[in-house]
């Protein structure tokens, strides 16, 4: 699938200027992370770059841009104007959201979904990298000779902490480590990034998560834990959609549960529905039922208000436990 290599990226990077460098929507750490470590980079560099998301960043991870979360397409510098569209941590032209127009425009995508659906001129996937950040931080290595800065490494540490569940998940390499081990070496402070990441919560939050534990349901003899959170839900407890960033691993958490489903509904009434997967089930494929896509342990798509249900029992039958 791959039609650039590693040093082709840096060779395509050092001769351009004026980026625009997308995240997904929702954007998560590792999409946070790659994102602003390339833009800083190519600005030590001496390139001219910004990055664009059509969701403001989580006030969780506002930790990772210096407190800013508003990165919109209105909100970039007036005059500039992007010559090269790249992407990071994204895996098909819906993530881009309400953004949608500029993925056939994107000349670069780097990303390591193993269910990428092709949408730029050149394309660098691995599947087998534990978070995109692990691509990214091998292109930064390569163009900054080994010189990474403190605050480069620490976003780069921040993604891939993250997508791997704290080094946890069974996307975690011996190559993994040995990146993140690079990246303390170069300042990451390892420690407070993985307090921010997974300790520190926000009380809307926590009440998302107490919602979810109240309402979940094991189906499939404990095998599958399930809850959907509607907007009167958010309304009625005072969680916002960000709060429920985490609530597909509270529910997850329980002894003896393989699949965790979490339908939730947005402002324009569709619902999210994220999986997870600790067991053989490949769930990037049965959302791709849905046009979703994924990794085989983490997963999601999107359907239609009146479609949740029916799509919740799909996945649950796909799943192929005995009640």
């Amino acid at each position: 699938m791959n039609n650039i290599t590693i040093q082709g990226i840096c060779k395509f990077l050092l001769q351009r200027d004026n980026f625009l460098v997308f995240m997904h929507e929702t954007p998560d750490a590792d999409a946070v992370g790659s994102c602003f470590s390339l833009v800083y980079t190519l600005r030590k560099l001496g390139k001219t770059a910004y990055v664009a998301c059509c969701d403001k960043v989580p006030a969780s991870l506002a930790f990772m841009t210096d407190g800013e979360r508003d990165f919109g397409i209105d909100d970039l510098p007036e005059g500039f104007k992007p010559e090269y569209l790249l992407s990071a941590d994204v895996a098909s032209p819906g993530q881009f959201g309400a953004l949608r127009e500029y993925a056939k425009k994107v000349t670069l995508a780097l990303d390591h979904h193993a269910t990428h659906d092709r949408f730029a001129t050149y394309l660098y996937v691995e599947p087998k990298a534990g978070a995109c950040a692990e691509i990214v931080y091998r292109i930064i290595n390569n163009l900054l000779s080994g010189n990474i800065p403190e605050k480069t490494a620490s976003l780069l540490y921040a993604g891939l902490a993250a997508d791997t569940g704290g080094f946890r998940y069974a996307n975690t390499s011996p190559a993994t480590h040995k990146v993140a081990a690079k990246l303390i070496e170069h300042g990451a402070n390892h420690a407070q990034i993985c307090r921010n990441l997974f300790e520190c919560k926000s009380k809307s939050a926590l009440a998302a998560e107490s919602f979810a534990m109240e309402h979940v349901k094991y189906l499939c003899g404990g095998k599958i834990s399930y809850v959907k959170i509607t907007l009167a839900d958010k309304a009625a407890r005072g969680f916002a959609d960000e709060d429920t960033y985490d609530v597909i691993n509270a529910i997850r958490r329980a002894d003896g549960v393989k699949i965790a489903l979490f339908a939730r509904e947005k402002d324009d009434g569709s619902y999210k529905i994220s999986t997870r997967s600790s067991c053989e089930i490949d769930v990037a494929k049965i959302c791709g039922i849905f046009g979703g896509g994924g990794h085989s342990g983490a997963a999601g798509c999107s359907v239609a208000a009146g479609e949740v249900d029916a799509a919740i029992e799909r996945i649950i039958k796909e799943c192929g436990f005995d009640d």
